[in-house]
């Protein structure tokens, strides 16, 4: 697939694989990786360490006041307050793990409500990821001094899911050696990353020319069939695409 052509077609309808969020996602150009992280909270640490605090006052304060109510009631001739406040301590003591089985359960809800925004972003992200090839252009310096450019592919692959993801591939390089001018290195990049932006956005054009279609025409379609039919008009529209780009004048440097 790597000058568009009528492979786009069978792209149609295939979401992006999660990969894209992390092994994959260097196969992207740069300027396209997801850089935004998931978010964190810190809620969670601290309600369990809050439970903890809590389980402890309950658990030394509850026996402090039982001791003292205790006491009262059989050596002082304690009465009904003295009474209630043993049964308050005992009360406390027996209670006084719950606390952190309290702040554990809050803190997993924050957890779990996180992750579900978490995951929400990230489907968001993948559900803006079209599968075009992109051109991009990288330079290394190599052991020699030389400067290699190279002209990178990132094409878009089916899994065996049924979903899609991108592997990278140098389509074409070019090595000058460290007497090459600073100008003319520069001047070369600068061109292949003109003709690589270029050929992107003609593949982009293609591939919205026919996912359009076939969303329109997917709209009304409600067997297999229909869906075949819907494809056959992306097919159309993405030919008719291609047969007017022909007509437009070529890059000249």
């Amino acid at each position: 697939m790597a000058d568009g052509s009528q492979a786009m077609i069978a792209f149609l309808g295939v979401p992006a694989d999660r990969r894209l969020l992390n092994e994959d996602r260097f196969n992207l150009p740069a300027a396209e990786q997801r850089r935004e992280p998931e978010i964190a909270t810190a809620k969670h640490d601290r309600l369990v360490a809050a439970g903890s605090l809590l389980t402890g006052v309950s658990l030394i304060g509850g026996a402090a006041i039982a001791l003292y109510g205790g006491w009262q009631l059989l050596f002082n001739g304690g009465g009904v307050l003295d009474a209630v406040v043993a049964v308050i301590g005992v009360l406390l003591v027996a209670t006084h793990w719950g606390w952190v089985h309290v702040a554990e359960y809050a803190g997993l809800s924050i957890d779990e409500h996180q992750q579900r925004v978490n995951d929400a972003r990230a489907r968001a992200w993948l559900s803006e990821i079209q599968p075009y090839p992109r051109f991009s252009v990288s330079t290394s310096v190599l052991d020699d001094a030389s400067t290699r450019v190279e002209r990178v592919l990132h094409q878009p692959v089916l899994t065996a899911h049924h979903t899609f993801t991108f592997v990278r591939e140098t389509s074409d390089d070019k090595t000058y050696d460290a007497d090459a001018s600073a100008e003319a290195i520069a001047g070369a990049v600068e061109t292949m990353r003109r003709q690589a932006r270029i050929d992107t956005d003609r593949l982009r054009e293609l591939w919205e020319a026919a996912s359009t279609t076939y969303a329109a025409a997917l709209n009304s379609a409600d067997d297999e069939q229909q869906r075949l039919a819907a494809q056959r008009a992306a097919a159309s529209a993405l030919s008719e695409h291609i047969n007017a780009s022909l007509l437009e004048p070529p890059l000249v440097e």
